[in-house]
């Protein structure tokens, strides 16, 4: 044990005698959730608009005072004809537009469908669908306000006898269904990378400047010789967490109902089994370089892919859903999903956890197996 501890204690001083190494462990680490949690999310509100109002009657301004209610839209323009509408358009000053033609008022008046045009800026796919799905739901609830006022001006109950049917919706663990919500838990298994890059780094490190020889010649058993250099990594890796954690409750305001200890716990094992994969990778190259494109490439590639961060697994050809089962990211972002939107517990997350720590123990256990007290 006391070797260990003293192996821990040589990387943890090699650790903050680097600050390149230190700062980019950990606010390196920060600042990739930071800027992927911006850039990634899809939540948008106050998006600019131009709005056209021809028939400049009390039934169009109600309907367009509605866009106004709504967070997302932003009346930004008010011009005269659908030409000028389509310039703010062009010119990327808005991104989309709502033309109320002339006539409007006497066909809702008559009880026939009114005409109202659409144009959103293609240039932007997601914005552009998001804007058509308010638009949408936007006019339908004035459709229906209008008919409840037409059939209560004729003697009839609209309340009770308009709508077969109601709806009443609930969305459970995200109501807002913020996009960030569900990103920014997601993305610490890809953030939780960089300790594990490093940790491949630091034994390539050791083999290519020659010091690993040194180590060799140590009374040390090879388990502790390689748990010793690994153990700072899963500590610093820890700190992440709870670095983690306080930027998506503060920063993004993201919601955190399960228990700190459960999320430190699971991201343990996620960090145990990823540093058994950077310790195979070390044990298998010979140069930094090489450790670094491989780890790189083997740790954060399948988080993107086929862990279901951003494509959920259901939608998976059955052999990439197999994979995707199969690889430590895919169960962790589950887990931090369940702690931070669900509060689940230790109880419903053990399955996922059983699979990290099993992972971790076969992938340490074969690195250890396989790197040999000699150099070659």
């Amino acid at each position: 044990m006391s070797e260990l501890l003293a192996m821990a204690r040589k990387e943890f001083r090699h650790i903050l005698r680097d600050p390149w190494l230190l700062t980019t462990i950990t606010v390196g680490a920060v600042l990739l959730i930071m800027l992927m949690s911006y850039t990634l999310s899809t939540d948008v509100e106050q998006v600019p608009i131009a709005v056209v109002d021809s028939d400049r009657s009390a039934q169009s301004r109600a309907y367009l005072q509605s866009f106004g209610h709504d967070d997302f839209f932003d009346l930004a323009y008010w011009p005269r004809s659908a030409e000028e509408a389509l310039e703010h358009l062009r010119l990327g000053e808005a991104h989309g537009a709502v033309i109320v033609p002339a006539g409007f008022a006497n066909a809702t008046l008559r009880g026939e469908k009114a005409t109202v045009q659409i144009v959103v800026d293609g240039t932007e796919p997601s914005v552009a669908a998001q804007i058509l799905g308010h638009v949408k739901a936007l006019s339908a609830k004035h459709s229906i306000e209008l008919l409840e006022k037409q059939l209560d001006r004729a003697g009839l109950s609209s309340r009770d006898d308009a709508r077969a049917f109601e709806f009443r919706i609930r969305t459970l663990y995200n109501a807002n269904l913020k996009e960030i919500n569900s990103i920014l838990p997601g993305l610490m298994a890809l953030s939780l990378s960089m300790p594990t890059i490093a940790a491949a780094l630091s034994l390539a490190r050791e083999r290519e400047t020659g010091t690993l020889e040194s180590l060799i010649a140590t009374p040390m058993r090879r388990y502790q010789l390689l748990a010793g250099k690994m153990i700072p990594y899963l500590l610093v890796g820890l700190l992440d967490v709870l670095l983690f954690a306080g930027i998506g409750l503060f920063a993004f305001d993201v919601p955190f109902r399960g228990r700190l200890l459960d999320l430190i716990i699971f991201s343990g094992l996620f960090l145990f089994a990823n540093l058994g994969i950077s310790l195979l990778i070390s044990g298998l190259v010979r140069t930094q370089m090489a450790a670094l494109i491989s780890a790189g490439f083997i740790l954060t590639l399948p988080v993107i892919n086929e862990s279901g961060l951003f494509r959920p697994l259901y939608a998976m050809p059955p052999g990439a859903r197999t994979q995707a089962l199969l690889w430590p990211a895919t169960h962790y972002v589950k887990i931090a999903r369940g702690i931070f939107l669900k509060g689940v517990g230790a109880r419903i997350l053990l399955p996922n956890g059983l699979f990290l720590l099993a992972f971790g123990l076969v992938l340490n256990g074969l690195s250890v197996w396989r790197f040999k007290k000699k150099l070659s």
